[in-house]
């Protein structure tokens, strides 16, 4: 990683520095300047842009994040004509989701050779780690966001991507955006649930739309039990890479799939956590909701309530039970 290496060769070659900058230049083909620095004495890690005056507007206001400050500075080697932008870690407990915003962003200048493009995309990228910080943890997913993902994707691979290929594949796994299903499709929706538990296993439902198939057409529950152990099984960043690969000679499904994973909190600097834990199938099931499947919808409930979360028993579910070759004839009857 060029922006890692860059970082701890400048920490370990202060020179006797006791204040100011010592920087290395990165991306030089680039008609404006790129640098990494350590700033003495805080030993402050920045990332810095140097750009002429007219390619930042007066009216910029750079986004600002618990974790990280963008500010722009006159540094003694900038004339009249010349402003330095610099972006420095505030929070320690983020130094290592920093050192991958930073990589992110001098991988996308590195294409750009305008650098009014440049300063754009700059704010972009830190609007959207801005976003990412809100929501996500700097330790990574928990272990039962892990679990969860672990199911999404198993499916994806499974049935979905097999099915109606890498491009198509990944457009139909909304989850990360927010949706009530995990993956919707032309007449029909999936939710996916994983559980560990041994016996008298329950499904957690997020809300009272969840299993509300109003407008989704036909709605089925995948439920994966899965057995945990560490260093057994198949791991979380195994089966990234598995389908990594499946969609590596794609690059819209494989920019789709990267962001997918950056928008439910995956990045892979937190793997070695995440290769702790395997997960092996105990048990598959596919269940259809319909009739009276137990569930709360919106139309159960009385004025005011709202947010609603319950939990139903597998075992009652299984009068629903169909088969994945059912589940497979309702994604593909739309996209023969």
């Amino acid at each position: 990683m060029i922006v890692q290496d860059t970082w701890k060769l400048l920490e370990n070659d202060t020179g006797g520095l006791s204040s100011g900058y010592l920087t290395r230049r990165l991306l030089p083909e680039l008609n404006y300047d790129v640098f990494l620095a350590i700033e003495q004495p805080a030993n402050t890690r920045l990332f810095m842009l140097r750009v002429k005056h007219t390619s930042v507007g007066k009216g910029i206001v750079f986004p600002k994040s618990s974790s990280f400050e963008a500010r722009r500075v006159a540094l003694p080697n900038d004339n009249e004509a010349y402003v330095t932008i610099q972006l420095l870690l505030t929070n320690y407990r983020y130094k290592d989701i920093f050192t991958t915003l930073v990589q992110d962003i001098v991988d996308r200048l590195a294409s750009l050779a305008d650098e009014k493009n440049a300063v754009a995309e700059f704010i972009t990228r830190l609007r959207r780690w801005q976003a990412f910080l809100e929501k996500h943890k700097p330790e990574g997913l928990s272990r039962t966001q892990q679990q969860g993902l672990y199911g999404e994707l198993w499916f994806l691979r499974q049935v979905v991507i097999s099915q109606l290929g890498p491009r198509q594949g990944i457009q139909n796994w909304t989850g990360p955006k927010g949706t009530q299903q995990d993956f919707q499709f032309i007449n029909c929706a999936i939710e996916v649930k994983t559980t560990v538990e041994k016996q008298h296993q329950k499904l957690i439902i997020n809300s009272e739309r969840q299993l509300d198939d109003t407008g989704t057409g036909r709605l089925f529950i995948l439920h994966l039990s899965l057995d945990v152990r560490q260093g057994g099984g198949e791991s979380l960043p195994k089966i990234v890479n598995n389908i990594r690969i499946l969609v590596e000679n794609d690059p819209i499904a494989n920019e789709a799939l990267e962001t997918l994973l950056f928008e439910i909190g995956y990045l892979d600097i937190h793997i070695p956590y995440y290769e702790e834990i395997g997960y092996t199938q105990r048990e598959i099931n596919y269940f259809k909701v319909e009739a009276d499947f137990p569930r709360i919808v919106e139309s159960d409930l009385r004025n005011g309530i709202g947010d609603v979360n319950y939990t139903i028993s597998v075992a009652e579910c299984k009068r629903f039970s169909i088969t994945e070759l059912d589940v497979i004839s309702a994604i593909r009857c739309n996209y023969e």
